[in-house]
């Protein structure tokens, strides 16, 4: 059963213990974790066998990709505002405390 990760699908996949075993191995001499050695193969399979659909999917993908990470900038830069905002503040604040204390 498939479940949501984010935008991401979620699969999770039980190999037979000495396929597995080879998997894992294939994965380790190429340098990649497991499941970036799956999800390549996926998406190989999938360019392969049904390339114009493949091809809608991962332009689709992309601008998802590029949605998310203009989201998280933007959700930086207001953090970062907010924080330099209330910085100012308090730095205000002390700077009239210290006024009234003289």
């Amino acid at each position: 059963m498939a479940a949501k990760h984010g935008n991401r699908v979620y699969i999770q996949v039980l190999l037979e213990p000495n396929r597995g075993k080879l998997l894992l191995e294939e994965a380790r001499m190429q340098g990649i974790k497991p499941s970036e050695f799956v999800r390549l193969l996926v998406y190989k399979w999938l360019k392969s066998h049904l390339p114009e659909e493949e091809k809608i999917a991962s332009e689709s993908d992309q601008l998802v990709w590029e949605d998310a990470v203009q989201a998280r900038l933007e959700g930086r830069a207001r953090e970062f505002k907010k924080r330099l905002e209330k910085k100012k503040a308090e730095e205000l604040r002390a700077s009239d405390y210290s006024e009234q204390a003289d």
